[in-house]
């Protein structure tokens, strides 16, 4: 019981800090013996620095391209265990993991798992009453995107579909391709729902000018 509060304040401290990009406040809370990293269809990671340094090309690349990641307390029913303290992370408003921390007594996290196939992202439920507002707020700011974000958005997504048709045609349908095709095909639906919007939003505007012009 102790150790299940404790995972639940750890978790609710660990979401602040990384949404804060806090480095310095995250490598503190890990155990100074044994981090691990674990994503799921990537290498598992082990030791605070790689830990740190990939969550900092994390934060560069997603100012880079323009995306919104924020993570909110929730809880799963994940492995037999009920109701067990996660964080979802909410990316330009949508569900994109889950991520649960393993934490000693000590309030030290030892391990950290994300985890992104659909029906585990469906089955987080959010505990922060103010959850849905940020969502839809994050929902909001991603509408104003400008044309220059959303031609890099594509050539990225472009370029990573090559890649991986050709790592399909090497190695054929394992469960890691199978899960990078599941992501991809979400990021290209929603940079598809991004397009409609935003040529929606220019047609608006372009309507609202005439108007303003026959005024004249």
């Amino acid at each position: 019981m102790k150790n299940r509060i404790k995972t639940v304040e750890v978790t609710k401290e660990y979401a602040e800090a990384f949404n804060n990009r806090d480095l310095d406040k995250i490598v503190g809370m890990f155990d100074a013996d044994e981090i691990v990293f674990v994503r799921q269809s990537q290498p598992t990671i082990i030791g605070k620095d790689p830990i740190i340094r990939r969550t900092k090309k994390l934060f560069q690349r997603l100012d880079k391209q323009g995306h919104q990641l924020h993570l909110i307390t929730a809880i799963i029913d994940f492995k037999g265990i009920k109701a067990l303290p996660c964080m979802l992370g909410i990316m330009d408003g949508e569900r994109f993991s889950v991520i649960i921390l393993d934490v000693k007594i000590s309030g030290k996290i030892t391990t950290i798992s994300i985890l992104l196939s659909n029906d585990v992202l469906q089955k987080a439920r959010p505990t922060e009453p103010l959850a849905p507002q940020r969502i839809a707020k994050m929902q909001e700011e991603n509408k104003n995107i400008t044309q220059e974000e959303l031609n890099e958005r594509r050539c990225i997504l472009a370029g990573k579909a090559q890649k991986l048709k050709a790592r399909f045609q090497d190695e054929g349908p394992t469960e890691e391709l199978m899960l990078k095709l599941e992501l991809l095909e979400k990021a290209k639906e929603k940079l598809a729902k991004l397009e409609a919007e935003f040529d929606e939003q220019h047609k608006l505007a372009n309507s609202g000018q005439s108007d303003n012009l026959e005024e004249i």
